[in-house]
């Protein structure tokens, strides 16, 4: 089976999730997938910034996407009234079978800050992953906010930079970090331990088990 999807993000620095959602629905099943994630901000004509309004232009402009992924934070708002307000955009525009809601806890930064190994290995590896004393164990990020700013102090622990002006020009380089994280974050590695994570590669299964049905 083959694939084509949509990912609906919240910022730019979210983009390279297609390649980790591409990675894990072949690994789930399916032959080939392929994914995009769309600007919509630099469309002709402008696209809002709802939920709503990004659902309408995926389904206008590409018509042919057979699943639309909808990245939106927890935040302070839940899992549940996220995946509602996702759900409610939808509604008379795209069938709910064809959404999968990425919802990290509390945001992505979170998931990202599961894997110290891959963090150590962005940030140039000059400090030994196991002394990251910024790095909240694993069974406490879920119940942390600002993990944004969380994993910008670990990046620059995990650097091993002590001069300020070394560690001003380091932070500049987040976006760029963050991006990495994202892209070369293991769907099969320390994240699975967060429950907001294996509630989205649990999403995906039951994805592909319909696909799997239909065909």
């Amino acid at each position: 089976m083959k694939v084509n999807f949509i990912l609906i993000a919240e910022g730019s620095s979210d983009l390279r999730l297609v390649e980790h959602i591409e990675r894990i629905l072949i690994e789930e099943g399916f032959e080939e997938a392929r994914g995009e994630a769309p600007d919509l901000g630099r469309f002709r004509q402008p696209i809002g910034t709802t939920v709503r309004e990004k659902i309408q232009a995926v389904v206008k402009y590409f018509p042919s996407a057979e699943i639309v992924f909808i990245h939106r934070d927890a935040d302070n708002a839940g899992v549940d009234a996220r995946r509602d307000e996702i759900m409610a955009a939808a509604l008379g525009i795209l069938s709910t079978e064809k959404i999968v809601p990425i919802i990290p806890v509390k945001m992505l930064e979170t998931w990202l800050l599961a894997d110290r190994e891959l963090i150590s290995r962005v940030a140039g590896g000059r400090h030994p992953p196991t002394e990251l004393s910024s790095l909240p164990p694993i069974r406490q990020l879920e119940s942390r906010s600002q993990t944004k700013s969380i994993l910008q102090d670990v990046l620059c622990e995990a650097s091993g930079l002590k001069r300020d002006s070394q560690l001003s020009a380091f932070r500049k380089r987040f976006s760029e970090m963050r991006a990495r994280l994202v892209l070369d974050l293991d769907p099969d590695g320390p994240v699975r331990e967060l429950p907001s994570y294996e509630a989205f590669r649990e999403s995906i299964r039951q994805l592909v088990q319909k696909a799997h049905a239909t065909n």
